[in-house]
């Protein structure tokens, strides 16, 4: 009787959104978070007195070596949302951050529950009410759409799968296009053009190299705006 031979696995049984597969750098860059910042979330800092330590907010999936997961890229997609955009206070996102955690078992409490805030909380959604986690766990009824949200995919069983990185910074990014997503599963994680397995450094090095916009167009069937947006997720401002 022959059996048919096992399907190769390239995450050799594991979780493909816990493997570690990005530099602070890389991270830095797919996210538009500075580097030095984003070292500071992942590896922790010493207080102002010089006398104490901070343990890190997101904690690296590879704490020796610093890469980090699709899974910290997510949960740094949010603390940048929250941290950044709203000012929520560092201590008050470790509060909220310790509270879920100890509450609710999370192992990563920045996505574990979708997180929104009003800039001044942290909040998650919970039985259609929202759970004010910044103090103490109070009920709160509020509604705020954090954008940075939208940019994740879950899947029907909650679980996160799918990133859309923002191709560029400032803007109305409620409307940025999701024409690039971050898959752990696609690409081992590194941005590809949505709906496509074409790797968006693949078109940035042809478009660095010399060819042409219309080329890119042509050899790969994309739409025009698709490249583009390739092209800025790589290189910023020398995109087309």
């Amino acid at each position: 009787m022959n059996r048919r031979p096992k399907a190769f696995d390239p995450y050799s049984g594991k979780d493909p959104r816990e493997i570690p597969a990005y530099t602070p750098a890389q991270a830095a860059h797919y996210l538009w978070v500075p580097e030095g910042t984003l070292r500071k979330w992942t590896r922790g800092r010493e207080d102002s007195s010089g006398k104490g330590f901070s343990a890190p907010v997101v904690a690296p999936a590879d704490p020796d070596g610093g890469l980090l997961s699709f899974v910290n890229l997510l949960e740094l997609h949010v603390l940048s949302a929250i941290r950044r955009r709203h000012g929520v206070d560092m201590r008050r996102v470790r509060r909220a951050i310790n509270y879920l955690a100890e509450r609710y078992g999370h192992k990563h409490p920045l996505i574990d529950e979708k997180m929104e805030t009003d800039g001044s909380h942290l909040f998650i959604e919970k039985l259609g009410q929202l759970e004010n986690i910044s103090e103490n766990g109070q009920l709160a009824m509020r509604a705020v759409l954090d954008v940075h949200l939208k940019r994740i995919e879950w899947n029907n069983r909650g679980i996160p799968v799918r990133m859309f990185p923002f191709t560029r910074a400032g803007g109305n990014l409620s409307s940025a296009p999701k024409s690039i997503a971050i898959d752990p599963r696609v690409a081992f994680g590194r941005p590809v053009i949505a709906g496509s397995r074409v790797p968006t450094a693949e078109i940035a090095e042809r478009f660095t190299a010399g060819d042409s916009h219309e080329t890119l167009v042509r050899d790969y069937g994309l739409r025009p705006q698709d490249i583009d947006e390739a092209i800025r997720c790589e290189l910023r401002k020398t995109a087309a």
